[in-house]
């Protein structure tokens, strides 16, 4: 039987797409130093964490932020070795869970000094601000699909794209997934090596017309 363990950090590498899966490398720092009288400690183990694609997505995180972000990984150990694991340990990700921005909330609260009533009903008078400040910190969700995230101005646009003329429909349906999601609603499929647009010239027209500063893309 497969043992259970739980890991907790930052990911030390970036996250690999496999298609019906992502895999990504976690550095445990192993248990505390062992008691005293017994002269050895616990050295640190690299695991290979894989997870479900709709796992990911339900952390709202774009990957290129993943690595930035801290995380406890629940989940058995896998009893076989596959392909991809270039950890020492791999994990099959049952529940996975953020917990850095608690922890910041934490120390925040602490140092938050105790307002006075002024201040207080003050808050209270602002509802749609606190409103408007919640909308902006809502997440990009992650298309399905998404290889890479990048810079509009990276992507190179064929004149034979440029000629065609756009439906309002198509035009619609991408300016409202924009709205509700942060971003379109699949990647935009570019060359890999020249960044050449090969397709979804209609999302890359919208998100431009949205200014977006960066966009989902795939091979």
């Amino acid at each position: 039987m497969a043992h259970k363990i739980t890991v907790n950090g930052c990911p030390a590498s970036p996250i690999q797409d496999y298609g019906k899966y992502l895999a990504f490398d976690m550095e445990g720092k192993g248990s505390p130093n062992a008691p005293k009288g017994i002269p050895f400690k616990s050295n640190a183990i690299t695991y290979t964490v894989v997870l479900s694609l709709k796992q990911f997505n339900k952390l709202n995180i774009v990957q290129e932020e993943f690595s930035q972000r801290r995380f406890v990984v629940q989940g058995p150990c896998l009893d076989i070795p596959f392909e991809q694991c270039t950890g020492e340990i791999g994990v099959i990700c049952m529940q996975i869970q953020e917990i850095e921005e608690k922890e910041k909330e934490k120390k925040q609260s602490k140092q938050t000094p105790k307002k006075g009533a002024r201040a207080r009903k003050q808050e209270e008078t602002n509802p749609q601000e606190e409103n408007k400040q919640g909308k902006e910190k809502k997440q990009i969700l992650v298309p399905k699909g998404t290889r890479d995230w990048m810079s509009l101005e990276e992507i190179k646009v064929p004149e034979t794209f440029l000629q065609f003329t756009l439906g309002i429909a198509k035009q619609k349906a991408v300016e409202e997934s924009i709205e509700q999601n942060g971003t379109v609603d699949k990647p935009i499929i570019i060359d890999p090596e020249t960044h050449e647009l090969l397709d979804s010239y209609s999302r890359y027209f919208v998100a431009k017309k949205k200014n977006l500063k960066r966009v989902p893309v795939h091979y």
